[in-house]
């Protein structure tokens, strides 16, 4: 029989491929709530000749070995927050019930001494628990969290190619075919690499994982009317509302694939698709209780609002630009970022080319994903999965506090493999086999060595905040987040270099990055960079330009942590200054600094202590005695002070 190109072909009775035919009933339906299965058309011989498990297993291999050089990888980005620094994490088995009930970032919340600081209203407690567990079980365990994202990406890729393989693609003449090349595209994607080397992006694999058993589930109790499936199905779709929100566009897309995919009409698809809203209702009722149903309003800060200082027509076309450099990155995912913030993106208006391109596409996609469910087309899933999710971190439904991550395409990556699948396919249907696999080789050989060479390059990239840092330094130069954070791993550095000259060269590079940062800032302070900047100023010994930055953050953030301690580190730069003058027989200048110390920190009784030792040097005695007074004001048993006191009492009684 010769071939023919899908949606081409002609004859009374011979569906096309890629639209589920309803046919002639037989007379023996498959169940009682399913019609009759429809006449399938002839499938074509696929290009590898090889079994299911066979492929699924190729694919997880794929999949896992790109990230095997993931394992050694320590914690990096939001991996502190979520894990580190999430006291219910760390409680392990006990900590379950709170991650349940509250907002992902509460713990770091209440380590802040804060509100709620980021826009959005975090419910997605599923991944969280799976932290809590590995804690109770293994500890903090960075081989234990990053081998985890590894094997729940493969099982991922399983129940993708699951899915396309034995559901979605299985009347499609080349449904085997493409539903390998669609998941093989997927599982050597680059722009998932934040998701799988960043721990805490778990939340993202469990979702699709779970959206796909949701899939899978519902069409199987259609196909055998087993209510088993029927509550996996059910199970699956509130653990995936549970893994994160992105499981809502379910509401629309299961009827959608019931109706395309499930052989039924649409009003069948609706009645159908009741029970899953009814797990939908009780998923709202939960997250109500837990953390309320509207989502926050954005906030003052920058970082976390990165349209706060454009006008409400940039917003829109910058956001609209946004969609369209997802869609260009999924064709060219270089190079790739941890950032994608305020300034990384430059504002944009609607009389820029990128802008309007991005409207006309996505005003295409859109029509074309109707004429597709009206046609019932099973490409109409893949386009509208494509569309419903990147819609949900488009920030057009929901502000979600970022214009723009690699993270946040992870799903809708999916549609857009399976859609390359398809015409890749479509486009090549009328070739011979053996053609085809040359084709194919000549295609794939080079796409999947560029892919690996990305994916295997970027994974140490993310071994920890410091190489993932200084290296997108490089890669968005005029990052707020970027710079600051890596001013900060400079810093670091330099506290644990023991060369004197590489240790002054590193607090150079974070002074640099740290004020670059708060440059490029613009609105009002950024504390973190603050911080940091008297640290480091702190170590450079120029403590009053770190005491200026300590008061910068208290101005703007009175409880944030770590600012007391650093207040009392003062205390040993005045003093270092101080005896710097002191072994140059400078006292009127050591005595000078150390005053300063008193006026900025005058509750630390060290710093007294040390300028009733430099009074006592210079022969200022009455002075001494106040200082070495106010030390034991503060502190009665300072050793130093109470020894100061001593040997003014010993001066005293001897006879001049």
């Amino acid at each position: 029989m010769s071939k023919t190109r899908p949606g081409n072909q002609k004859g009374k009775n011979q569906p096309k491929p890629g639209t589920v035919s309803r046919g002639k009933p037989s007379s023996k339906p498959t169940s009682r709530n399913q019609p009759a299965a429809a006449p399938l058309p002839e499938l074509a011989k696929p290009l590898f000749n090889l079994s299911f498990h066979v492929k699924a297993w190729i694919l997880m291999a794929v999949g896992g070995l790109l990230y095997l050089n993931s394992l050694g990888n320590q914690f990096a980005l939001d991996d502190g927050i979520v894990i580190i620094h999430n006291q219910y994490v760390q409680d392990g088995f006990k900590g379950i019930w709170k991650i349940l009930t509250r907002d992902a970032y509460d713990s770091w919340y209440q380590y802040m001494h804060a509100g709620q600081m980021l826009a959005g209203g975090r419910y997605r407690p599923l991944s969280i628990v799976v932290f809590a567990i590995e804690n109770q079980l293994f500890g903090q365990s960075w081989f234990i969290k990053h081998l985890g994202n590894v094997l729940f990406y493969m099982l991922c890729i399983y129940s993708v190619f699951y899915f396309l393989r034995n559901h979605l693609l299985k009347r499609v003449s080349f449904g085997e075919d493409c539903a390998f090349i669609a998941t093989l595209i997927f599982a050597i994607h680059p722009i998932h690499t934040e998701v799988i080397d960043n721990v805490k992006s778990l939340d993202e694999i469990l979702s699709l994982t779970l959206i796909m058993s949701t899939f899978i589930f519902s069409l199987k109790y259609f196909e055998t009317d087993n209510k088993k499936h029927l509550a996996a199905g059910l199970i699956s779709f509130f653990l995936a509302l549970l893994a994160k929100e992105y499981a809502v566009t379910l509401a629309v897309l299961l009827p959608v694939l019931f109706y395309v995919a499930g052989n039924k009409k649409a009003s069948g698809a609706f009645y159908a698709s009741i029970p899953y809203f009814g797990v939908l209702f009780i998923y709202l009722l939960v997250r109500k209780a837990a953390v309320g149903l509207s989502a926050s309003a954005p906030g003052g800060e920058i970082l976390n609002n990165p349209y706060l200082v454009a006008t409400h027509s940039q917003q829109l076309a910058t956001e609209w630009y946004v969609l369209g450099k997802y869609a260009f990155m999924l064709f060219f995912p270089y190079p790739l970022s941890s950032d994608y913030s305020y300034n990384v993106i430059p504002y944009h208006s609607f009389s820029d080319l990128s802008v309007i391109l991005s409207i006309l596409l996505y005003i295409a996609l859109s029509v074309w994903g109707v004429r597709l469910v009206i046609r019932r087309n099973v490409l109409a899933l893949p386009v509208l999965f494509y569309l419903g999710n990147i819609a949900m971190v488009s920030n057009f439904v929901l502000f979600i506090g970022a214009s723009m991550g690699e993270r946040l395409i992870f799903h809708s990556s999916l549609g857009f493999a399976v859609i390359v699948a398809y015409y890749l396919l479509y486009f090549t249907s009328k070739i011979s086999l053996e053609t085809k696999r040359v084709v194919f080789a000549i295609l794939f050989v080079p796409i999947i060595g560029l892919s690996a060479a990305e994916v295997i390059t970027r994974n140490p990239q993310w071994k920890s905040d410091q190489t993932l840092f200084l290296t997108d330094l490089h890669t968005v130069p005029n990052s707020i987040m970027v710079n600051g954070n890596a001013g900060a791993r400079y810093v670091d550095m330099a506290d644990r270099s023991r060369d004197s000259v590489q240790r002054i060269k590193y607090l150079d590079s974070a002074r640099y990055c740290l004020i670059k940062s708060i440059i490029l800032h613009k609105k009002s302070a950024y504390v973190t960079s603050y911080l940091n900047l008297g640290i480091c100023y702190t170590r450079l010994l120029m403590p009053d330009s770190a005491a200026y930055c300590f008061q910068t953050v208290l101005d703007n953030f009175p409880h944030y942590p770590g600012v007391d301690a650093c207040y009392a580190n003062l205390v040993g730069a005045y003093s270092a200054i101080a005896h710097r003058y002191a072994a140059k027989q400078d006292f009127r200048s050591a005595i000078s600094t150390l005053i300063r110390g008193t006026r900025l920190i005058p509750n630390n009784a060290d710093i007294w202590d040390n300028l009733g030792g430099a009074y006592f040097t210079a022969r200022m005695y009455d002075s001494a005695r106040y200082a070495w007074g106010v030390t034991l004001k503060l502190n009665p048993r300072h050793p130093d002070a109470l020894k100061g006191m001593n040997a003014l009492e010993q001066l005293s009684k001897t006879p001049h």
